[in-house]
């Protein structure tokens, strides 16, 4: 099977310059989040899912043409693949640069992720106050084992 390095190359600059957005955008959800800023956070959302789906389906391209030429559809793949002819041996550095960018994504959307947890357990903490339910603590009783906390102490009622 043939394989046209042109098209190749579009692909991969497609899915860096996809990637390099996706970055972008990970990068202001952080500081949305921080801000806590609710409403740009959806407009947000959205535009990561346009890149999210192109690279997705350009992986799913990836995959269908190693697959087709009996090549693992992974990364020692993909660089067999490109290894396999001295036009495509020349993309190998813009699918390195393409394969840092997603590495960002995914160290920047895994502390994006923990920014979330963060502001969850902090509403978490700020209901539980408000309805007047303190997080069952261990104390020690006076035979020196752990005992939960029962008390409540209701801030309001409706």
């Amino acid at each position: 099977m043939s394989v046209n390095p042109t098209l190749v190359q579009q692909m991969l600059e497609q899915d860096t310059h996809a990637a390099t957005e996706l970055l972008k955008l990970l990068n202001q959800e952080s500081e949305i989040l921080k801000q806590r800023d609710h409403e740009a956070l959806q407009t947000l959302v959205t535009q990561k899912s346009e890149h999210i789906s192109l690279l997705e389906a350009h992986a799913a391209e990836r995959n269908a043409l190693l697959k087709s030429l009996d090549l693992p559809a992974n990364n020692n793949g993909w660089l067999a693949f490109l290894q396999s002819d001295p036009q495509l041996a020349s993309l190998k550095p813009g699918y390195d640069s393409l394969n840092d960018t997603l590495s960002q994504c995914r160290e920047r959307n895994e502390i994006n992720g923990k920014l979330i947890g963060r502001s969850q357990q902090t509403l978490r903490k700020l209901l539980d106050l408000v309805k007047g339910q303190s997080p069952n603590a261990d104390l020690y009783t006076a035979t020196g084992t752990t005992s939960k906390s029962g008390l409540s102490n209701t801030v309001t009622k409706a």
